[in-house]
């Protein structure tokens, strides 16, 4: 951790970070260079690895890698918050974070689609761990069924693992390589070289951390569909619609316009942008293991006030973490605006319902 040396304690991170009621970074990289070697605290456990800090500082500190590694670090000594232990037994068990039963991340399918086991394919759809969740799992079905729509040759996994992205971002190397060498094996196994996923934390993971694998995001996908008019619009939705961008979409890979487009391409619906959008756009707190997490402070009540201000119907979402954090906080809040993830709004379009 010698880059933290350079820091300037200028105060751009803790500024500008997602979590700044949670934790303060200027004072732990503080800490830091006065007692040297001691870059810890219980709060890098808040941090989302949203990046924003990272990429903001002007010293070029790596700062978000440098909290994984920190977190790395403590679970080697056997210091570990309870929770994040309690999502690490999880995922391992029963490969998703949130303590549910494998037999409930088949429901989505319905036995629905084909199976990767059933004959040649183009495209594996790689769900993700988020359809355990019933609402997840219905975007998931919705997001197949435009896929069958748009002609795509694809198939989908009788039993998915996890992808492994937010166990390496809470530092637990070792068992993102066993999910890995998992992952790849069954990979190989039905010859999978093209990837669709609905999660950016699975678009993330697949792209920079998996070798020989392309991959794409399903907004990438619809986005081709309806350039190819291999999508059809059968209703006009008269939505006004603000996009919040997912951080592993986003600033970790540079995905901004696709889902834009395919909101823009359905008929009646008017974009309008959040004043922080894109590389700017706030982090919804479910990065780095915080969607499992009670953490005293949400940034997701805040982005549910800054799509209100823009008096947008609908807050549209492409990740299903994010899909999780607005819609709870919109319940919180008590507001009208509905979050609804991209591809339902396209379903709806596409199938007048």
């Amino acid at each position: 951790m010698v880059s933290l040396s350079t820091c300037m304690q200028c105060a751009l991170c803790s500024s500008s970070c997602s979590m700044r009621y949670n934790m303060n970074i200027r004072k732990l990289i503080a800490h830091y260079l006065g007692k040297r070697n001691e870059f810890w605290s219980d709060e890098l456990w808040n941090c989302t690895t949203c990046h924003v800090c990272q990429d903001r500082c002007p010293r070029g500190i790596p700062i978000t890698d440098l909290i994984i590694e920190a977190r790395s670090r403590t679970i080697e000594s056997g210091r570990v918050p309870s929770d994040v232990r309690e999502m690490l037994e999880s995922i391992q068990k029963f490969a998703n974070p949130f303590g549910v039963g494998k037999a409930k991340k088949r429901e989505w399918h319905r036995n629905r689609f084909k199976f990767a086991d059933d004959g040649d394919f183009e495209y594996l759809y790689f769900a993700g761990c988020g359809v355990v969740d019933e609402r997840v799992g219905e975007v998931a079905r919705k997001t197949a069924e435009l896929l069958e729509a748009a002609d795509v040759n694809f198939a989908i996994l009788r039993e998915e693992g996890c992808c492994g992205n937010d166990v390496k971002a809470v530092g637990e190397e070792g068992l993102f390589e066993m999910l890995r060498e998992e992952n790849m094996a069954v990979f190989e196994e039905y010859g999978v070289d093209k990837l669709i996923v609905s999660s950016p934390h699975c678009y993330n993971v697949f792209k920079n951390d998996y070798d020989g694998i392309k991959v794409y995001h399903v907004s990438e996908i619809f986005e081709k569909a309806i350039e190819d008019a291999r999508l059809r619009f059968r209703s006009v939705l008269e939505l006004r619609v603000t996009f919040h961008d997912p951080c592993y979409l986003g600033r970790y890979n540079g995905i901004y316009d696709s889902p834009r487009e395919v909101l823009k391409a359905i008929p009646g619906i008017e974009l309008v942008e959040m004043s922080r959008n894109r590389e700017n756009a706030l982090c919804c707190g479910a990065g780095g293991g915080n969607v499992v997490r009670d953490v005293e402070f949400r940034p997701s009540l805040m982005r549910v006030d800054e799509a209100e201000i823009t008096a947008a119907d609908v807050l549209a979402v492409s990740c299903p973490f994010c899909l999780m954090m607005l819609e709870d906080a919109v319940k919180v809040k008590k507001v009208e605006i509905k979050v609804l993830d991209v591809a339902e709004l396209l379903y709806e379009a596409v199938f007048g319902a």
